[in-house]
């Protein structure tokens, strides 16, 4: 009976050291590893924003020092840069890098930011058809 045990061991050796040394060698790993290019890998913007104030301001920088670039209006879709944080008057407001005509700053919570520019059209017109 020892001897059987014996054999079964080193048979399950065997077969154990075959399996993992040739799941190693099958394929190279760096060559067969191919990440898809998924949005948060490629996508030079952060999402899409709608600006649901009336009219807002886009600002040259973020502060109170800031000059108008321009205005933008209700159901605007834009496409977001950049976000950031920033500390004034010892609020902590979310300012997004938006591109118009012209690159400028506003406000987060002048609008709403949606991950991709179908998901914005589609929440604008469900915001559109409720007014």
């Amino acid at each position: 009976m020892i001897e059987y045990t014996k054999i079964f061991l080193k048979y399950i050796i065997v077969c154990f050291a075959a399996v993992f040394t040739t799941s190693c060698f099958l394929a190279d790993p760096i060559k067969s590893l191919k990440p898809p290019a998924t949005f948060p890998l490629s996508r030079s913007v952060v999402g899409y924003v709608i600006i649901t104030d009336s009219y807002t301001q886009l600002l040259d920088k973020v502060g109170s020092d800031a000059v108008s670039l321009g205005v933008l209006r209700q159901g605007t879709i834009l496409p977001v840069l950049e976000r950031r944080m920033y500390t004034i008057n010892d609020k902590m407001e979310v300012w997004l890098q938006v591109s118009s005509k012209e690159i400028g700053w506003i406000k987060e919570t002048v609008g709403r930011v949606f991950d991709t520019e179908a998901q914005a059209e589609t929440a604008l017109k469900k915001y559109i058809r409720g007014l």
